[in-house]
């Protein structure tokens, strides 16, 4: 799966707002109990819907309900026990005319009193919303640049690097695109140790060539390396931070060809 691409489809935000069918929602779910990055984005996209949500919710002064109730009983005063006194009918419109526009008069407070507390709550809280705002713009430039990788990879022709004889089980991906772009996904490989730095090599007409190292700190687990020609194999080595010319065959993790 284009885990990238996957993301910046809109699956994600259908979810958070609880549009998303059953089975795409189990899909999801499935992806994101195993895969950091997408479990990451749905968390980030919910967080800011509930932000979002919790900035424009209104929260009424506790007279309102109260004055509301009081003006609507006092609009219909007539159907209080009492004596009964007899009116014509032009004296009876008009006193219904006068309850109608006391409940009118009601409402229109009561509206008033909502929109005014309502600016006073988005005013309140307009440094948060410019915060939430920024985080918006920064997901949607990450899901932009996430999308325009993961094009790139879909189509691509994946390469599976297994784990040579001493490091058995270990696994990571190579994408290489029509265009000789390559991204690299590491599935299965330790941590590296304080100091080391995992490397990338192609193997061209029988010789390695660098094509850049894996950077355990970058956002992305799949990462885009160096371009290259006409590559039988690739292979990855355990390197001293920043990497060798040359890569250090004791060291090698995985291999995989073309």
């Amino acid at each position: 799966m284009d885990i990238k691409n996957y993301i910046s489809s809109g699956v994600i935000e259908d979810y958070a707002m609880g549009i998303l069918p059953r089975e795409d929602a189990s899909i999801l779910e499935c992806v994101m109990s195993n895969n950091a990055e997408v479990k990451q984005a749905v968390i980030e996209v919910q967080e800011t819907f509930e932000k979002l949500a919790t900035i424009q919710a209104i929260q009424p002064p506790e007279y309102l309900k109260e004055e509301i109730r009081r003006r609507i009983e006092f609009g219909n005063s007539e159907s209080l026990p009492g004596k009964i006194i007899p009116l014509n009918t032009k004296r009876e419109e008009t006193k219904r005319s006068s309850n109608i526009s006391g409940w009118m008069k009601a409402a229109s407070v009561a509206l008033l009193i909502g929109l005014g507390f309502l600016g006073y709550e988005v005013g309140s809280k307009s440094a948060e919303l410019e915060k939430v705002a920024q985080k918006n713009t920064e997901l949607s430039t990450k899901i932009t640049d996430l999308e325009n990788m993961n094009s790139l990879v879909m189509n691509s022709q994946r390469i599976e690097l297994k784990g040579v004889e001493k490091h058995p089980n270990m696994i990571a991906d190579v994408y290489w695109h029509t265009s000789k772009k390559v991204f690299l996904e590491i599935k299965n490989l330790p941590e590296a140790p304080p100091g080391k730095q995992y490397q990338l090599w192609a193997i061209v007409d029988g010789k390695p060539v660098d094509m850049g190292m894996y950077s355990a700190k970058a956002d992305s687990t799949v990462q885009e390396m160096k371009s290259v020609n006409n590559a039988q194999a690739f292979a990855i080595t355990l390197e001293k931070e920043g990497g060798n010319p040359t890569p250090t065959m004791e060291e090698m993790y995985v291999m995989g060809t073309t």
